[in-house]
């Protein structure tokens, strides 16, 4: 059976307690982030080119970060404060001193075969959001959000991200849980 990838789904969010050259640890508690519709990944490389020798001696490229842009079709404003660093009570209160809190990035996409592809961006800052407001006479069409992380390498091994596939009717445990990440 064809294996290739035809959805998305599961998205949340994990708050970071340690990320440093020794250590790595989420909170226990996985944040659901509702209505995931897409995830459009781009892989940030820099390209080098060592010359020597006449010629070129080493050439390649490094990994920096990668940017995910997630379109959400609901943004829960507790949710949306604890993401962008902001102030909740029962009103978000955004500010040019909000800084986003690192959090750890799971979800799966379908595949054609019934399983799920899942995958974890360890270390995440969400560095903006939209949202486009239309009448409701234009369409019918929910106002989604599109929030955009910068994912960058977790201090203790530099790991941005891992895939894992799994069969149909597999626990999904790899991305509800950071255990052993």
């Amino acid at each position: 059976m064809k294996k290739y990838l035809k959805g998305f789904a599961n998205l949340g969010f994990f708050g970071i307690t340690t990320n440093t050259s020794a250590a790595y640890a989420c909170e226990p508690e996985r944040t659901s982030l509702e209505g995931a519709s897409s995830c459009a990944p781009t892989d940030n490389k820099t390209d080098f080119s060592i010359p020597a020798d006449d010629g070129v001696w080493d050439s390649g490229s490094d990994w920096t970060d990668t940017t995910l842009v997630i379109t959400v079709v609901e943004a829960e404003l507790a949710n949306l404060a604890q993401l962008i660093g902001a102030e909740f009570d029962t009103e978000l209160k955004e500010s040019t001193f909000d800084e986003p809190n690192e959090v750890a990035l799971t979800f799966s996409a379908l595949r054609r075969d019934g399983g799920y592809r899942l995958y974890r961006y360890f270390c995440c800052k969400c560095t903006g959001y939209k949202v486009t407001h239309n009448t409701k006479g234009t369409n019918n069409d929910a106002q989604t959000y599109e929030l955009t992380f910068k994912c960058i390498p977790r201090e203790i091994d530099h790991l941005i991200r891992s895939t894992k596939d799994v069969d149909k009717g597999t626990a999904l445990t790899y991305i509800t849980s950071m255990e052993g990440a």
